[in-house]
């Protein structure tokens, strides 16, 4: 057999378990922002009410109010991290993949001849590969702020992306990982449809 299928097919089988905490985590942290916005929903209808009936209940809830605020600051604070926390994850999902294709195939995503399933414009490959590059590389601004400079190369992704899902690939600002976007285009909410993705890919995952 080839080294380098040998290789990846090793380092998938090595990874798998480190993938099944990872989507386990990610899945759950989900779930708890679902949570969140929940609760955040819930708390700003609460304020609203307090605030908008009048001065006489304005005074005599205050206590009630700022103990409202209080906790919907809390909310929003743990939102944003669990925001954070997903795609942290999902990026380390991205890696994951990203490698077993540098593995078998090469260091430059034209090694890889292989596409995958096409996507909104796009393919699971470079799915894969360029929004790994956007979630490790989101800072870094100089792609979109001066045309013609070319280094992770997901700028011309997400302007694809963009005309398909209209905002949630923006090149605007705020600046930051849309790796969580990434998995659900790619649909990998199945442990199932990663697997076969990367055996389309050519990584021999060694499942039936």
């Amino acid at each position: 057999m080839d080294v380098r299928v040998e290789d990846a097919r090793t380092y998938y089988t090595q990874t798998k378990p480190t993938l099944y905490m990872v989507f386990g985590a990610l899945w759950a942290q989900v779930v708890q922002k679902d949570d969140y916005e929940a609760t955040c929903s819930r708390q700003k209808a609460d304020i609203a009410f307090l605030e908008g009936n009048g001065s006489e209940l304005r005074e005599a809830a205050a206590e009630t109010l700022n103990r409202q605020k209080a906790k919907l600051a809390a909310t929003e604070g743990g939102l944003k991290a669990t925001d954070l926390a997903i795609n942290i994850l999902a990026g380390t999902v991205l890696q994951i993949a990203k490698q077993a294709i540098s593995i078998r195939h090469g260091a430059d995503l034209s090694d890889c001849k292989l596409t995958g399933r096409p996507i909104s414009g796009s393919c699971v490959r470079d799915l894969i590969w360029l929004g790994r590059n956007q979630a490790m590389h989101y800072e870094d601004t100089s792609e979109i702020k001066q045309p013609g400079v070319r280094k992770s190369g997901w700028v011309d992704l997400f302007k694809t992306l963009d005309t398909h899902h209209q905002g949630a690939f923006s090149l605007a600002p705020p600046f930051e990982s849309r790796a969580m976007e990434i998995i659900q285009l790619l649909e990998w909410s199945r442990f199932d449809q990663y697997e076969s993705d990367m055996r389309d890919l050519g990584i021999n995952t060694g499942a039936n």
